[in-house]
């Protein structure tokens, strides 16, 4: 298993970790490469990596989603865990001769929902 560094700088932001997934299954053949995130305020997802307004459009729709409600949990981010749990930790892509099959305009994304921060995604080729 490889880890993959990500900091973030906002508190919400999506980072674009393709090329980093990429470098980290090198050498690997056909298979199934799985991106784990294990943050329970982050999330891993694939979209459009081609325009970066799609993420900041995303990000924007993601506080939408979740209302100000009055959550029991004590350290102001239970929306965080709210939005992480609606977007998952973890994502599948096939592998093809060592290559992600991402369509043509996919990446992959690491979203931080609780920064900013010094995160962790996990790679496997299986």
């Amino acid at each position: 298993m490889n880890h993959i560094e990500v900091r973030t700088a906002s508190h919400r932001q999506m980072v674009d970790i393709t090329h980093q997934v990429i470098a980290a299954i090198d050498g690997a053949g056909d298979g199934i490469c799985h991106v784990y995130v294990p943050h329970t305020t982050a999330a891993v997802v694939i979209n459009e990596h081609a325009d970066p307004d799609v993420a900041r459009d995303l990000i924007s729709a993601y506080e939408e989603m979740v209302p100000d409600i009055h959550f029991a949990h004590a350290e102001g981010n239970s929306d965080a865990h709210l939005m992480t749990t609606l977007l998952g930790s973890s994502v599948t892509v096939p592998v093809e001769e060592g290559r992600l099959c991402l369509g043509t305009w996919q990446g992959i994304f690491f979203v931080e929902l609780d920064g900013p921060r010094s995160r962790k995604a996990w790679v496997s080729v299986y």
